[in-house]
């Protein structure tokens, strides 16, 4: 996530120089990916009604990093805007953890009788079949076997580059638009020109805040872990958000982006190291989901196959 020191220089400060516009344009689009970041697990958990994709000890470590996130801000004393923000990322964490303990504990206590009840009435009417009956149909399902194949697989291709389109692609060109369009109307777009007795500003290392920076980095890495084992014990992605880690990967880039625009400067770059080194292994991590998604996509879509039904499998 966003660096408390990085944010509260994006929120107040100067006019800018083209670079620190650049800069100001990269922390602001991140901005905006960290603000819809968790919104997307959230629709993907109820929309399966299920929590089982997401590890519960991710939930807890990135928990935990957002915690340690607000106490260094309010430690540091940032700005009111800083530590609204850091807020927002301990509540979208207690949703997301509210929704994984419902969907749990609550929503299947809920819907059992219900479930229980369907799978009774349909044992019924299968049972009814006669063999002569089951025999005509297996003849006349392999006979059109072939021709559904094909049309099927035109189908589902098609429907999948319309999922991708407008599932994946829109919202992020959406919020990347937002993210650059909030800069242009932050009213810190004048043109700063230096003059020649222009020192770059000294920053003063604060301790605690750079203490709690690395044990906040420490924690969102640590969370990608328990993940990625968890999606390769189960070969399975489904019921994550793909749109959730393009957000925090571009998050991330932009957000690294933001610093070494900004300054480059060794003092500079020290003070943010916590936040970098954080962003870029959260990356490095996420790259290896990305790969899970991939590796798993037939695993995480049994409605693509072809059954050996009279129609395709749901």
């Amino acid at each position: 996530m966003l660096s408390v020191t990085a944010l509260s220089e994006m929120f107040g400060g100067d006019s800018p120089t083209l670079r620190e516009a650049l800069s100001g344009i990269a922390g602001s689009t991140s901005l905006a990916c960290w603000i819809v970041l968790l919104l997307p697990q959230l629709v993907e958990q109820w929309k399966y009604k299920s929590a089982e994709g997401i590890s519960i000890e991710f939930i807890a470590l990135w928990f935990l990093g957002d915690v340690a996130n607000l106490i260094g801000a309010l430690w540091a004393n940032l700005l009111p805007q800083v530590i609204l923000l850091a807020i927002w990322y301990c509540l979208a964490d207690f949703l997301i953890g509210f929704s994984y303990y419902y969907y749990t504990y609550i929503y299947p206590k809920h819907h059992r009788h219900h479930h229980l009840h369907l799978n009774s009435t349909h044992s019924h009417r299968s049972g009814s079949v006669t063999i002569d009956e089951t025999s005509a149909l297996v003849n006349r399902r392999h006979s059109s076997r072939s021709r559904r194949r094909s049309s099927i697989e035109v189908q589902v291709l098609s429907d999948n580059r319309k999922h991708i389109f407008t599932n994946i692609v829109l919202p992020v060109l959406f919020v990347l638009l937002a993210g650059a369009s909030g800069y242009f109307f932050s009213g810190e777009t004048t043109h700063h020109t230096p003059g020649d007795g222009d020192d770059l500003p000294h920053e003063k290392i604060q301790l605690g805040p750079q203490i709690l920076g690395y044990i906040s980095a420490t924690l969102y890495l640590t969370a990608r872990l328990p993940q990625i084992y968890q999606n390769y014990v189960k070969k399975s992605c489904k019921g994550l958000s793909l749109l959730f880690f393009i957000f925090s990967t571009v998050g991330n880039l932009t957000y690294s982006l933001q610093i070494v625009l900004y300054r480059s400067d060794w003092e500079y770059v020290i003070l943010n190291l916590s936040w970098l080194l954080g962003s870029f292994g959260t990356v490095f991590e996420d790259s290896f989901i990305f790969f899970q998604f991939w590796l798993y996509r037939n695993n995480d879509n049994p409605d693509v196959y072809i059954s050996d039904g009279d129609e395709p499998a749901v």
